[in-house]
This record gives C-alpha cells, sequence and structure tokens, in this order.
C-alpha cells in the first residue's frame, strides 16, 4: 500500500479536508462492490479514482453522489455526515457519462435548469448563464441554440456548465470523456484542466483511461476489486508503483516472476528463468523469497548489439508496431522464458527492427519495480 500523502505535497493544493469517505464498504448480497475505502479529499482538489470495469469506482462515486447508500463506514461532505442525505441535498455537480443533457431545451434552458431548481432569483440568472458560458468557452450567441443541435464537444461543455453554474461544493465526473473522439478527448482533457485551475473547484473524477488520470489529476486512487491499492499524487503513482497491480496496470508493463538470488547494499538479483536481474534493494528482501519484477516498456532499450545495461539479454523480435514517432516491440528472451513489450522512441526508419530480426534488450537495474510475495 502506498505511503500517507501530507497536505503540502498534492500539486500544491494542501486545504482541509472537504470530502471523507471514511471506511466506506458497500455490499450487494455476497457480491462486495467497495471493500473498506478511505480518501480524503482536499479543498480544490482533482482527484482521479482510477480502475478496470467492474473494480468498484462507480459505484463509490455514486456513494458519493447519493445515489447509493454505503452499507458501513460514512463519506462526509465539510465535516458533516451524509450518507443519509439526498442528492440533492449534498450540494454537489455531477456530469454524467450520457452527459444527460435536456434535449428539447436550449443552452440556456440546460444551463438555467440547477439554478430554477434552487429558486435562484430569476433576476440573476441570466448573467450566471452567460458568466459560466464564458468560462466553459462557448460563444454567447449559442445560449438560444436547441442542445441537439450543437456537436459533441459543444454539448460537453454545456454539460460541464450546468454542472458548475451554481458553483458547487463538489463536481462530480462519471467518465465525460469516454464518448468523444480521440482528438476532441485530449482538446476537452484540457479544458477540464483550465477549468479547475481557473475555478479551484474540488473535483472527483473517475475512469479507467490511465491518460485521462494521469494528465490531469492532482491525485490518483488506484481501484480494483473494489479495494484501494494506492492514493498518491499522479507521478508518484507512475514513477514508484506501490502494488503489482497498479504497476501492471498503469503504464505498459511487463510483469516477470523469479526468486531472490542475493541481496547486498548494493542492491538485488533474481533469478528468472535461467537468466539472472539485477534491481534496486527493498524491504522485504531475501534470498530464496518469491518476487515479481516490473518492466516498462519504455525503459526497456532494444539494439542489434550490447545497450549497456546492467540486464542485457538477446532475444527476437516476434512483433512490430510502427507508430510514427515511436515503433512498439513484442521480443521472445529465451534466458527469461518471458516475452517483452518494448517501446523505441526513435522516427528514423532505418531503426525498426523486422519480426525475426535477432536484438538485445536491456534495461538499468534502477529501472526494475520489485514486489516480494
Amino acid at each position: 500500500m502506498s505511503r500517507q500523502v501530507p497536505d503540502d505535497e498534492i500539486n500544491g493544493r494542501g486545504g482541509e479536508t472537504v470530502v471523507n469517505i471514511d471506511g466506506v464498504t458497500k455490499r450487494y448480497g455476497s457480491l462486495t462492490a467497495v471493500d473498506d475505502v478511505t480518501i480524503p479529499i482536499r479543498d480544490g482538489e482533482f482527484l482521479t479514482i482510477l480502475g478496470p470495469s467492474g473494480a468498484g469506482k462507480t459505484t463509490l462515486l455514486h456513494m458519493i453522489a447519493g445515489f447509493e447508500q454505503p452499507t458501513t463506514g460514512e463519506i462526509y461532505i465539510n465535516d458533516q455526515p451524509v450518507s443519509n442525505e439526498p442528492p440533492n441535498e449534498r450540494d454537489i455537480g455531477l456530469v454524467f457519462q450520457s452527459l444527460a443533457l435536456f434535449p428539447h431545451m436550449t443552452v440556456k434552458g440546460n444551463i438555467a435548469f440547477p439554478l430554477k431548481m434552487r429558486r435562484d432569483d430569476p433576476g440573476d440568472i441570466e448573467g450566471q448563464v452567460e458568466e459560466v458560458l464564458e468560462l466553459v468557452r462557448l460563444p454567447l450567441e449559442y445560449k438560444d441554440k436547441p442542445v441537439e443541435d450543437l456537436s459533441g464537444g459543444q454539448q460537453q461543455r454545456v454539460a460541464f456548465a450546468r454542472a458548475i453554474v451554481y458553483e458547487p461544493t463538489l463536481l462530480l465526473l462519471d467518465e465525460p470523456l469516454s464518448s468523444l473522439d480521440k482528438k476532441l478527448r485530449e482538446e476537452m482533457r484540457a479544458e477540464l484542466s483550465r477549468i479547475h485551475d481557473e475555478t479551484d473547484l474540488t473535483i472527483v473524477h473517475v475512469t479507467h483511461n490511465q491518460t485521462e488520470a494521469l494528465s490531469m489529476a492532482d491525485r490518483i486512487a488506484v481501484i480494483n476489486g473494489g479495494a484501494l491499492e494506492q492514493l498518491d499524487p499522479a507521478k508518484e503513482v507512475y514513477a514508484n508503483p506501490g502494488t503489482p497491480f497498479v504497476a501492471e496496470f498503469i503504464g505498459n508493463t511487463t510483469m516477470l516472476a523469479g526468486d531472490v538470488d542475493r541481496v547486498s547494499d548494493g542492491g538485488a538479483v533474481a533469478t528468472v528463468g535461467r537468466g539472472e536481474i539485477a534491481f534496486p534493494r527493498g524491504d522485504g528482501l531475501s534470498s530464496g523469497r518469491p518476487v515479481q519484477l516490473g518492466l516498462r516498456a519504455e525503459k526497456i532499450r532494444i539494439d542489434a548489439s550490447d545497450p549497456g545495461t546492467e540486464n542485457a539479454f538477446e532475444g527476437t523480435v516476434r512483433q512490430v508496431a510502427f507508430e510514427g514517432d515511436q515503433t512498439q516491440y513484442v521480443v521472445d528472451v529465451a534466458a527469461l522464458d518471458a516475452r517483452l513489450e518494448v517501446t523505441h522512441q526513435d522516427p528514423k526508419p532505418d531503426t525498426v527492427f523486422e519480426r525475426g530480426d535477432s536484438v538485445t534488450v536491456g534495461w538499468a537495474a534502477e529501472d526494475v519495480f520489485a514486489y516480494p510475495e
């Protein structure tokens, strides 16, 4: 599990805890969807809950929103327990995956809807709508357009505007970018980050997309099988994954099973297949103990000869995927009885190996993740 992160390490966002998920479990009969999860969320923080399908992340979000109640544990907003409070009394904005806009309404009608439901002064609503349209960068003349006449990206901006127009304590995002194409998704990621920076909203974002999580979040809570695997700043989660699951799920990582052969002050060595792999010394390591080793694809060098690293092995290229600025390889390494995924970042076509080529792959000892079993 990950270490506790001090407030001042959260990308400079060290505010008070505004939401506290405290030991929350959710069961449906014999199925445990969320298992004893605790996550403090600071004021102004962008927290992403990341995990594969069925991990429990959406169930957790629904409990924060009030659509589900915890079986055990409690959720606090501004120090007040809210598990028995209905969604409309939680001061929360929500953007659904489907957006859930009202197709029969105009842009203004959609954005103004939560203001009217809160019985805001009708004289103030026009100004509030125009202000939030400027924030999400939609032209003011769009406010009288039917929302169904807008493009997917424009509808996305309307959904964000409707969720934040009343300045909620918390904004919940339920995979809101998953239906967009790659280019539009990248554009909306940048817009979400900008809106967060300009408003200092507290945001909880659910996704299975690693790139979304790493590019937008201050911290990432990795969920697997309903349990919290790691809670750390985004860079820490990528650079120092706390469990084998996190190492394999985030990034392109090959996991190898071996046994610790020897441990010294300078590092450790494990036997994998018929080869030996050097890696940093860590807690829980002792000779003869089983260990899992993780290798990031971009940390593995591929060469026709010696890549000049502590760990170097001969291999055979089995798959090649040329992607322009980089090439993805699958390399069989007989000595390790393993198939490694390798990312080679060199755009020159004459550096691309072909299927069946003999190569040498190598990596530094310091780039190996180790998890004693």
